[in-house]
């Protein structure tokens, strides 16, 4: 070992391939963008948003959608963020476009009153999840798996599941559009909330665990500042 190796940042694999991806992601053009948004919109048969806007210059800036009217598609606010997409391993047009499901599967919903914390937070990324794996899966989008990769790591908060719980729900979504490939079926969106519904109930007794153990923390947080 090298004196200087406690001193000296040694370099990852996983930090590697995250500046890779970045580096593709910012190579993007706008039609890429735009064509990556348009065609998760035309999936969910919704109008392209209202605004839409690149926060990968802002620190703080995040991938989401927002709206004030959930009533209407008109106000909806997209923004997304370069830098916050390479950590989870996306790189490409494709593995862009499939964020994009996910976020205008929040879009199609924004109507639907979900059960749990936070107005419904974790039901509401879990159905995201899997409506976004089943539009890659119907459509044979590959780079869904480095969106797995990404999004199994993460930890969870407040506002979405742990990591593991979003990898199922995304894995039982390609499971059910590998059926519906199958058998050569049609499908409609009904369908799919329909199987969502059905494997939500399945790991039911999973979700509310993790949000108890989630909000008590945050819990035994809170208690400790105001210490």
């Amino acid at each position: 070992m090298s004196e200087y190796d406690n001193f000296l940042p040694r370099p990852t694999m996983d930090g590697f391939l995250r500046r890779v991806d970045l580096r593709a992601l910012k190579g993007l053009t706008e039609d890429e963008i735009k064509d990556a948004i348009s065609s998760a919109c035309d999936f969910f048969g919704i109008p392209f948003p209202a605004f839409v806007q690149d926060l990968s210059n802002f620190k703080f800036g995040r991938t989401m959608f927002v709206n004030i009217d959930p009533t209407s598609f008109g106000d909806d606010l997209l923004y997304y963020n370069m830098n916050e997409l390479a950590q989870l391993h996306v790189g490409t047009a494709e593995a862009f476009s499939i964020i994009m499901s996910h976020e205008m599967a929040h879009r199609y919903l924004q109507g639907v009153r979900f059960e749990g914390p936070y107005n419904g937070s974790w039901q509401n990324e879990l159905a995201a999840d899997f409506l976004m794996a089943c539009r890659a899966g119907l459509f044979g989008m590959s780079q869904i798996n480095n969106v797995i990769e990404g999004l199994e790591k993460t930890q969870g908060s407040k506002s979405h599941p742990k990591g593991y719980l979003r990898a199922n729900f995304i894995r039982h979504g390609l499971k059910i559009a590998q059926q519906i490939r199958n058998e050569s079926r049609p499908v409609t969106m009904n369908d799919l909330l329909n199987e969502y519904g059905k494997h939500y109930q399945e790991m039911l007794s999973y979700v509310k665990k993790d949000e108890k153990e989630i909000y008590n923390l945050i819990e035994r947080m809170r208690r400790y500042i105001s210490e």
